[in-house]
């Protein structure tokens, strides 16, 4: 895909949680979370695995990263919540 053709992380972001409110029309927030977490998880499964020759093998590598990327970005995110309501 080209560069400039590229959308956002952000932009990307934005759209998930637009479907997210969407679902909390009929669903609660705790169960689309957690629908959320899954679809996660089970995409960035799918992505350690198409760049591991062993997923077995990485297994604990790929937890701690993908763990401690989604803890920096919570963080990051809490914190501009945090912000918004001081």
């Amino acid at each position: 895909m080209d560069e400039e053709r590229k959308i956002s992380r952000a932009a990307m972001a934005d759209q998930f949680i637009e479907l997210a409110n969407d679902f909390t029309k009929t669903e609660s927030k705790e169960r689309v979370g957690a629908a959320i977490m899954f679809a996660a998880a089970r995409y960035n499964a799918f992505e350690a695995s198409s760049k591991a020759d062993d997923l077995n093998k990485m297994r604990e590598d790929a937890l701690k990263w993908y763990s401690d990327e989604y803890k920096k970005m919570l963080n990051a995110n809490i914190d501009e919540i945090v912000g918004m309501h001081s």
